[in-house]
């Protein structure tokens, strides 16, 4: 693979982005997957692009996992200087946004803030015109994309140039421009997008959605971030194939990336939903039942946070996209008795007799259910598609994870004073596997590691020791909970320390990020990181997921946190009488006093841990009285929150006696023994983290580093977000 030497990060100014001469790099970024011949057509329509003499132009291919490799299939030398060619290879197949993001991130980490770069599908043939035309476009004041006219290869007509949201329905509208002049749209299709390297830093990469969706979502994202106009040019023309919008797979990311990219662009996402509960039932009317199915399942995931990667295991239980017929042999299959229907849902189409055949484009389905089973799903289809509508209204959809633009250089953990810290007690595979993570980049590779052992008995100790012999090891004779952190930061030799559950690994990009913002801004003296489940992106924290900002006073920790080990010591670390949980929020509010503590809802760590669907009887106790003793501490905003935490305490319990029992234990505890001491309350804390609950916005703030910044400065107000959730913010248990 060739590699590129690094480049300052030096932005031009507005007025030298208003000539089009300004632009002296081109990155050409096309996904591809198992599609050589894709790679190859586009290789020859890119040879005859009119391009500037001075534009350094650069094709990224990334090759999404193919089997044979994409590059096997090409020539050595595929396009003519200027242009270079660099292959980038993927380990597992991350669908169109992936793909996209990791052409994207290689050409961000070596590029200038005005080089351009352009998303083109490995299966789009731009005209020779079409890339000056996008420049053209891009240069003009206040855009920051511009979109191509998309063409039918066979009949040269048009069919998209960009698309609006309805904002009632959700549903995307889409059309050729009505005249020669570019048009303003909401989106871009990502089968042609000319940008800028600053914009992409400034919005971040695209949500990683894996397919349908995540080009709206993120065109949606750019506007709010940039405040700049998206352009369709109808004079820019690329010829790609029209989508076939009714395949199996894409039911499923259809509804899926449908409820992130609402929530990006803030419209409700009732009416969209509710659609695809309307489609699925159709498909249950025909027959289709595994079709069907997909519309629901797509809904159900992203009301559960889980919006990433491909279809999940037990998603299709028919192998809908592999149809038990070609459509060849459905056609000749089908017995002068049979009715052949079509697969699209059509009323005409519903109720079938057992033995009629369905028939799309990519081959036939046998329906074997009759039409009173076909009447009785399509009902529980829309009932349940009623319900998950409901869900994800009241929580304004589902949000993607954007990972953060990666750093210009690498960071080393070691040159910024790293140390991570980890506890463990009785799950050596869960922390095997995280010192695996931490060991294979950087910053975490070159940092010092030290693990405490909470007297583990299950060979905690003697595993660390003989698969990583470099990791301190500090084994204590007895569980003493959160005060094994305290134990493992006064033993680290580093000014910064990483905290981590033991089955939590930051994402690298985030880490870096973070040391940068430390080593930046004395006043931040902690960085919360945001914790989601690495199977489908699951965020932990509901109340998070309107935030689109950082913000600077931010009153929650989890399971991985960066903070000074200056204020840990200065404010007593983690609160040892709390033994587990609401330690880590403890420690948020208690950081507050003394300087700012840090969230980007894109810097995320892993927490690859089970979600409980109820809480342990030791949960509702000790939960309940330091949430308690929490309240006591930190000012006399707490009031109403301390009631609250009860009520959600004694839910939680449900009726199962033992629990309720605790909680009533955890409450007495809580409100009549004396809490530790602390320096002082930390009252705007205590606030934020009220309306984190509550649902309600604090201020928001004119000036304020968006998501994905390469180098974040802190806003000058206060930002947060409203949150649908009454969930409580939970510590992370040890």
């Amino acid at each position: 693979m060739e590699r590129l030497t690094s480049h300052g990060q030096q932005p031009a100014s507005q007025a030298e982005k208003g000539d089009p001469q300004a632009f002296q790099r081109l990155w050409v970024i096309s996904p591809c997957f198992n599609r050589p011949a894709d790679a190859q057509n586009l290789c020859r329509a890119l040879k005859g692009l009119v391009l500037r003499p001075d534009l350094a132009p650069i094709l990224v291919l990334v090759d999404n996992a193919s089997n044979p490799p994409i590059a096997h299939a090409l020539p050595e030398r595929p396009l003519p200087e200027p242009w270079r060619l660099i292959h980038l290879p993927q380990p597992t197949n991350g669908g169109g946004s992936g793909g996209f993001n990791a052409g994207m991130a290689f050409a961000l980490g070596q590029s200038r803030n005005f080089d351009l770069i352009w998303l083109l599908d490995s299966d789009a043939e731009p005209e020779p015109e079409a890339l000056v035309r996008l420049i053209n476009a891009l240069a003009l004041p206040d855009v920051a994309m511009a979109g191509s006219t998309l063409i039918d290869p066979a009949t040269r007509e048009p069919f998209e140039c960009g698309g609006v949201i309805d904002q009632f329905t959700g549903e995307y509208v889409q059309g050729p421009a009505p005249g020669d002049d570019p048009v303003a749209c909401h989106y871009l299709a990502a089968c042609s997008i000319l940008t800028t390297a600053g914009v992409v830093r400034q919005a971040g990469l695209f949500p990683d959605t894996f397919l349908n969706g995540d080009d709206v979502g993120w065109g949606c994202r750019v506007r709010q971030a940039t405040r700049g106009r998206l352009l369709g040019v109808p004079a820019s023309r690329v010829a790609h194939p029209q989508p076939d919008r009714m395949r199996a797979a894409a039911r499923y990311f259809a509804a899926r990336g449908a409820m992130v990219a609402l929530a990006e662009a803030g419209v409700p996402v009732f009416g969209r939903a509710m659609r695809e509960a309307a489609r699925g039932a159709a498909m249950h009317a025909t027959g289709l039942h595994a079709l069907g199915e997909l519309h629901l399942r797509g809904l159900a995931n992203a009301a559960d946070g889980r919006v990433m990667g491909p279809l999940p295991q037990g998603v299709d239980p028919g192998n809908p996209d592999r149809p038990g017929l070609t459509r060849e042999q459905a056609m000749r299959e089908v017995s002068g008795k049979a009715r052949v229907v079509g697969a699209r849902g059509r009323r005409s189409d519903w109720f079938n007799k057992p033995g009629s055949v369905a028939v799309e484009a990519q081959g036939g389905w046998t329906i074997t259910t009759t039409p009173f089973v076909q009447a009785r799903s399509a009902a529980t289809a829309i009932l349940q598609g009623l319900r998950l509508a409901m869900r994800l209204q009241k929580s304004n959809g589902a949000f993607g994870h954007a990972p953060p633009a990666p750093m210009p250089h690498e960071v080393r953990g070691g040159e910024h004073g790293l140390s991570i810290v980890i506890v463990a007690y009785n799950r050596k595979d869960a922390l095997l596997r995280t010192l695996t993570h931490l060991s294979a980049s950087e910053p975490m590779a070159n940092s010092e590691i030290v693990v405490v052992d909470n007297a583990s008995a299950d060979g905690t100790a003697e595993a660390v020791r003989e698969a990583f012999p470099a990791v301190r090891l500090i084994e204590l004779s007895e569980n003493t909970g959160v005060a094994a952190f305290n134990r493992g930061v006064e033993a680290a030799t580093g000014n910064t320390v990483l905290i981590l559950d033991d089955d939590s690994w930051p994402d690298a990009c985030a880490l870096s990020l973070a040391l940068e913002l430390l080593s930046e801004h004395e006043d931040v003296v902690g960085v919360a990181l945001h914790p989601r489940h690495p199977d489908g992106g699951r965020s932990e924290w509901p109340f998070a997921r309107r935030v689109y900002a950082a913000c600077d006073a931010w009153p929650v920790m989890g399971c991985g946190n960066l903070v000074r080990k200056s204020a840990w010591q200065r404010v007593g670390g983690y609160c040892e009488p709390y033994f587990l949980y609401r330690n880590d929020t403890d420690l948020a509010l208690s950081l507050g006093t003394i300087g700012k503590v840090w969230f980007d809802p894109s810097w995320v760590v892993w927490h690859d841990s089970p979600a409980a669907t109820r809480k342990s009887v030791r949960w509702c106790h000790l939960a309940t009285r330091n949430w308690l003793w929490m309240a006591r501490r930190h000012g006399r905003a707490g009031g109403v929150l301390k009631w609250m935490g009860i009520v959600q305490a004694f839910r939680l319990a449900g009726l199962r006696h033992e629990a309720l029992a605790a909680v009533v234990r955890g409450v007495r505890e809580g409100l009549t023994t004396p809490c530790p001491p602390t320096t002082a309350g930390n009252e705007a804390g205590w606030k934020a983290l009220a309306n984190l609950r509550l649902g309600k916005a604090i201020a928001a703030a004119d000036r304020y580093v968006g998501p994905c910044q390469t180098h974040p400065s802190p806003p000058a107000q206060h930002i947060s977000a409203t949150s649908s959730s009454a969930t409580s913010p939970t510590a992370s248990s040890t």
